[in-house]
């Protein structure tokens, strides 16, 4: 079996040269079950392989037919797999294309629409997937497999899916050997998986659902101490959706890596609900290692929360902030524009909130109607979804990271919103926060810190390497701010002011004290 990572080789477009890039995990969990289960497998993964095909014709020639391809595709990399997979079915006649991942899981209906594609597994996909394989090979029926779909008498047939262990005990040791670490950032731990909270724009539980299970604590642990030994890692980043979910298992795991000396020799970074900390629990994590922490805040409006259904609230966000800096933790955060209901006033609100509590780092993100979300469907009834090129326009950091001579359509603007009102307040809260000399040194000065949202390179030869790169970014930021500039200051076609402008270069508050939009635990200035 050739497993397929979709996704396009700049889909970070001008920021790619100095985001990590980092393991295909679904890709990397299949394997290791595969593995398990002696079948034979290997990966392409289009975001480091200059030349995939290539790599699929060497790996063809060993391979006992028919060829099964496995493509694991989210959202964005729909029109990547549509066209690969096309070639391979052209190419390979017989060969067996299966699809999985969030998107196919989520709209499994639409890609069984597509000629080429023969199955679709929806879901985690680790033990259906196995037997697939081992029925393809033997020529033996496989439409009883759990969390598949077929198409069967010009029909599409869709089985059940499978319920998720209630545990992660006994899941295979992720396969960390199988990714080159010149090519991949190793430095991740996945301890998690599954969300309990109802959060209407979050795609994650489409695969994993809304049962939490975690792998134990001596297995994490273990996990850290290889990534340091093996790997040389010193900074690892937790890439559970929410770390902090059942407290028991997070003490037990404290207690462990403290046991082996391990918080003396790395730093672990995790993202958290706010409803979820306190200031014992960050005390010990802190103690124990841990240095950053990410907060999904989203919002500076309790309205918008309610309407996110995040079961949290901005009040809790702040006070979560403030003790998390308090203790001494680098704090990150992001922000959701062009939400149902959102305004210039709610965008300018997020902007106040993020100075007020000094955030360290900050990602302003256009909101995304993923399908299989509730987003998705708000605005499949608004009728304001608006997709481009097989979803390739789905993407929340579109406005930030795109080249402003090719820009990339949003995927929903809500009512009595523009695009282009958005796309300005996205790069108006960016300059405001970032041109900032002192959060800048940080950023380029500890690029571990940002868990990994952006790193210049991490020595002066690696920093050197990309200097043309570094180029082209200032050209093109400098380019977007002198756009900026001229629908504010000289077409006035925006409804930031230029006293909004200025405090880009001052760092001034712009508005006047209104207690109708204070915030809760945020003193107007």
């Amino acid at each position: 079996m050739i497993l397929i990572n979709s996704s396009p080789r700049n889909a970070l477009k001008i920021f790619q040269p100095f985001l990590p890039i980092f393991v295909p995990i679904g890709v990397g969990c299949l394997l290791a079950s595969l593995h398990d289960e002696h079948i034979e497998a290997q990966f392409v993964d289009e975001q480091v392989d200059h030349n995939p095909l290539a790599k699929i014709e060497w790996y063809v020639k060993t391979a006992q037919k028919p060829c099964i391809f496995g493509f694991s595709v989210i959202t964005a990399a729909l029109n990547n797999a549509i066209t690969l997979s096309k070639y391979l079915k052209e190419k390979y006649p017989g060969s067996i294309i299966i699809f999985g991942g969030i998107h196919p899981t989520a709209a499994p209906d639409e890609v069984m629409a597509l000629p080429q594609v023969d199955y679709v597994m929806r879901g985690e996909s680790e033990r259906p997937l196995a037997e697939f394989y081992r029925c393809i090979k033997a020529g033996g029926d496989v439409t009883h497999i759990q969390n598949l779909s077929y198409r069967k008498h010009g029909a599409v047939f869709h089985n059940k899916i499978d319920a998720v262990p209630s545990h992660l005990e006994g899941a295979p040791v992720f396969p960390y050997h199988l990714f080159d670490p010149k090519k991949y950032d190793l430095g991740f731990v996945l301890s998690s998986r599954g969300c309990p909270y109802n959060c209407i724009f979050c795609s994650n539980r489409v695969s994993t659902g809304k049962i939490y299970r975690y792998k134990a604590p001596l297995a994490v642990v273990d996990k850290l101490e290889k990534l340091n030994k093996k790997y040389g890692k010193t900074h690892i980043l937790f890439i559970d959706d929410n770390f902090l979910v059942n407290k028991e298992r997070v003490y037990q795991t404290i207690e462990e890596i403290k046991r082996r000396g391990l918080h003396k020799k790395i730093v672990l970074n995790f993202q958290a609900r706010a409803d979820n900390v306190d200031r014992e629990i960050l005390t010990d994590l802190r103690s124990a290692g841990f240095g950053s922490i990410f907060f999904g805040i989203e919002t500076a409006s309790e309205q918008t929360m309610k309407m996110l259904k995040k079961g949290e609230t901005v009040a809790q966000c702040i006070d979560a902030v403030k003790l998390a800096k308090s203790i001494g933790f680098h704090v990150s955060a992001t922000f959701l524009y062009g939400l149902p209901g959102d305004s210039f006033r709610r965008r300018m609100d997020c902007v106040r909130l993020t100075k007020a509590l000094d955030l360290d780092m900050v990602r302003y993100n256009n909101a995304t109607p993923y399908p299989g979300t509730e987003l998705y469907e708000m605005a499949k009834r608004e009728k304001r979804l608006h997709i481009v090129n097989n979803y390739e326009n789905f993407n929340s950091v579109s406005t930030f990271i795109e080249n402003p001579f090719n820009k990339i359509p949003l995927s929903y603007v809500p009512a009595n919103n523009t695009e282009a009102e958005i796309r300005r307040d996205l790069l108006y809260s960016y300059f405001v926060f970032y041109l900032d000399l002192r959060k800048l040194k940080k950023i380029f000065a500890n690029p571990e810190k940002g868990a990994a949202w952006f790193n210049a390179g991490e020595s002066f030869v690696t920093f050197m390497r990309k200097v043309p790169a570094v180029i082209l970014l200032a050209l093109m930021m400098s380019v977007k701010f002198l756009l900026l500039f001229h629908y504010i200051v000289i077409r006035k076609d925006t409804r930031i002011s230029l006293s909004h402008f200025l405090t880009v270069f001052q760092g001034l508050h712009f508005w006047e004290h209104n207690p109708e939009t204070e915030l809760p635990g945020v003193a107007p200035q």
